[in-house]
This record gives C-alpha cells, structure tokens and sequence, in this order.
C-alpha cells in the first residue's frame, strides 16, 4: 500500500509539472503589433515636406476563390490618429501581389490612397516597392503623387 501511494503521489507532481503553462511569449521572433517582441511595425512619410509617422501599420492578404484560388491580394493600412484634427490614414492595395518586386500605381490593379478624415486623395502614380517578404515583415518603401499630396515614406509590418 506504501509503494501505491509513493506511485500515485509520483505521478501526480509529474502530471501537475507538465499541465503548467509557460509564463511570457514564445521565444520567436516577431513584428506584431503591441507583443513587446519587435517595435519595427511601423510607417513613416514624408507629405509635402511634413512628417508623417505611425506605429499601428497592418498587412493583410485576401485569397481569391472560385477559379483564381491561386491569386493573392496584398493590403497595407497605418492609420495616424494624431496628425492634425482629423485622423489621416495611407492605404495599398496590390491585386496579384506576387511577392518582392516594385508595383507601379496601376488603378484599378495598383492603388495608393491618402485618407484625411472621410476626404479620399487617390494617387494617380507613384511605385511600392517591397524590398523583403521574410517569414516575420514585409519591409518596402513607396513613393506616389495623390491631388496635391506628394508623399514618399517607408512601411515595416507583420507578415500577413
């Protein structure tokens, strides 16, 4: 009966040792946003001489169905909420997104949008140039004329 419960209270603290969770986040690395892992997310510009920045960039990939399954679309959004009284965000959309290369704006294929509040500007040419799609970042750099706004910057954001 003793070795029993040496045996039962043996098992126990083993199975108690192995239901622990781990405290604190993986050890990989990572460009989320707000993990206290990577503080790269970001983007900044340069509109008409001002400077623009913003630490809350998303990337997102939206697959095609139906017959274009294989076709990948690419979006990168920042939004700065602290830029003058209205917010301003920049937007890319990149149908067929195909991985490193330079995009020329091309809509309806192609775009780039700088949004003042609810007042849209599309660019009517310019490039976005992604530099690095590595397993964690999409890194590039993009230059686009929209009205009046000439805006030229840099993006770092999580792989989508």
């Amino acid at each position: 009966m003793k070795r029993f419960c040496l045996v039962v209270s043996i098992l126990l603290c083993v199975g108690y040792v192995a239901c622990n969770k781990v405290s604190g986040p993986a050890n990989g690395k990572s460009v989320q946003p707000n993990n206290n892992l990577d503080s790269l997310v970001s983007m900044s510009a340069t509109i008409n001489a001002d400077i623009w920045h913003t630490d809350s960039a998303y990337g997102y990939k939206v697959q095609s169905s139906g017959n274009d399954s294989t076709v990948v679309n690419l979006m990168i959004t920042a939004i700065n909420k602290n830029y003058g009284n209205p917010g301003s965000t920049i937007t890319f959309n990149i149908d067929h997104y195909t991985g490193i290369a330079k995009y020329n704006i091309n809509p309806p294929f192609v775009k780039a949008t700088y949004f003042i509040g609810n007042e849209r500007h599309f660019a009517t040419y310019g490039d976005i140039n992604i530099t690095s799609n590595s397993y964690f970042a999409l890194i590039g750099t993009f230059y686009f004329q929209a009205d009046s706004f000439s805006i030229n910057g840099e993006f770092n954001v999580a792989m989508p």
